[in-house]
């Protein structure tokens, strides 16, 4: 019995000997930022703080050339495109409105010609290519080319979230009465709609220094908080005593990173080891059908298309592939469907809803075909636009897609 103690207190000795030492190099190894968050490997580990410091920075950069910046604070969406400007050295053109485009349109579309609006983030608004490149201009030129005079009203906006864009179709879009809605769907947006506050859902360095509108379901319908938003120049009050203010409780990416220290956070091993045990919990959090992530992106696709039939407009979900997607598409060895699965399968149910994983092949997974912001190239452009083309003129053809303004002129019947 003797030996077999002190054998079991050698192993116990060592365990703990390597604890100690994993315990160390994990210290060593990880570093600490100017606000006191310590991060390895890549995660950054309990006990989590607001990044007061960083975020006020990104502030007072931001404020030091508010007067020159192509992207400004908006009381209704949060922020927007600055009217009359270019960006990306003059490649990206927004017009007296805030939409891209190097024209202004009428409120009132012509007589005679299809008004298409297209709402999203940046792989709708197309950043990182041309006005010329961007799907939207590529989609108004084609349908020209095929005879059916149209016109597509770019209303996609860098950085939006789901809820934005829905609310850029209420308080803007349709005052410009399209016949045709598209809503460019990327479902990794689902966290945005949890955003309140962007410097907490991204911290980069060229993260938006902006609050934002965000829906919550109070007793099944959707209310927004934050209206209007808090501007820049208020955010450092908010984060300075963040934990306190009533926002706070509608910051998912405040909440779900649990500011609150726990017994095992004061060991940098501990903490690392459940960050990466959490990865995964973390997405279903964003995304999966029975959380409020889930629950809310249905909630407001469902009231942007209803919105959008109220008007006597068509409503049209296109579903635009991260890289990531596509590749997971596109597998061999496909890996279980993501979280945020449950939303595709319902708009392809209830809406008129076209797939781009499907009509884009395998080869375009190649960096190539990306910029180095990881949007669309022009070449994936050009099969959205082409893809949407083709799908518009049969739908106009068929009757599915009725141009109520216009007598469905392009029926099959009238031709």
């Amino acid at each position: 019995m003797r030996r077999f103690l002190a054998g079991a207190l050698m192993v116990c000795f060592g365990i703990g000997l390597a604890l100690v030492l994993l315990e160390a190099f994990v210290r060593a190894a990880g570093s600490t930022d100017v606000d006191g968050q310590f991060t390895f490997m890549g995660y950054a580990l309990h006990p989590f703080v607001v990044p007061v410091e960083q975020m006020n920075e990104r502030i007072e950069e931001y404020l030091e050339v508010k007067e020159w910046a192509a992207v400004i604070c908006d009381a209704n969406l949060g922020w927007t495109f600055k009217p009359n400007t270019e960006r990306q050295g003059g490649i990206f053109t927004v017009n007296g409105a805030g939409i891209r485009a190097r024209r202004e349109y009428a409120q009132t579309p012509p007589d005679d010609t299809l008004r298409i609006a297209i709402f999203g983030d940046s792989f709708t608004a197309g950043e990182d290519v041309s006005d010329d490149e961007s799907w939207g201009q590529q989609l108004e030129t084609l349908l020209n080319k095929a005879g059916i005079r149209t016109e597509v009203l770019n209303l996609g906006v860098s950085g939006y979230g789901m809820d934005q864009a829905y609310l850029r179709w209420q308080h803007f879009g349709l005052g410009f009465a399209p016949d045709i809605v598209i809503f460019g769907m990327q479902p990794e947006n689902l966290k945005r709609n949890l955003n309140v506050f962007r410097q907490l859902l991204d911290n980069s360095r060229y993260a938006l220094p902006f609050s934002k509108p965000r829906f919550i379901d109070d007793d099944g319908e959707l209310t927004l908080v934050n209206v209007p938003p808090v501007p820049p120049e208020q955010l450092p009050d908010v984060f300075d005593e963040f934990g306190q203010h009533p926002l706070a409780q509608h910051e998912f990416h405040y909440l779900s990173r649990n500011a609150a220290a726990r017994w095992w956070t004061s060991s940098r091993l501990l903490s690392w080891i459940y960050a990466v045990l959490q990865r995964d919990v973390v997405d279903s959090g964003y995304y999966a059908a029975d959380t409020e992530g889930g629950m809310l992106g249905k909630a407001i696709v469902d009231a942007f298309a209803a919105s959008v039939k109220q008007q006597n407009a068509h409503f049209i979900v296109l579903h635009l592939p991260l890289q990531s997607h596509l590749r997971r598409y596109h597998s061999n060895f496909p890996p279980p469907e993501p979280p945020y699965q449950h939303l595709l399968v319902h708009c392809r149910a209830a809406y008129h809803y076209i797939a781009m994983e499907e009509q884009l092949d395998g080869s375009f997974i190649d960096d190539s075909f990306w910029s180095g912001g990881k949007h669309y190239g022009p070449a994936i452009h050009s099969v959205v636009a082409r893809t949407l083309a083709q799908e518009l003129a049969d739908c106009l053809a068929s009757g599915a897609c009725p141009a109520l303004r216009l007598g469905n002129k392009f029926s099959a019947d009238s031709n």
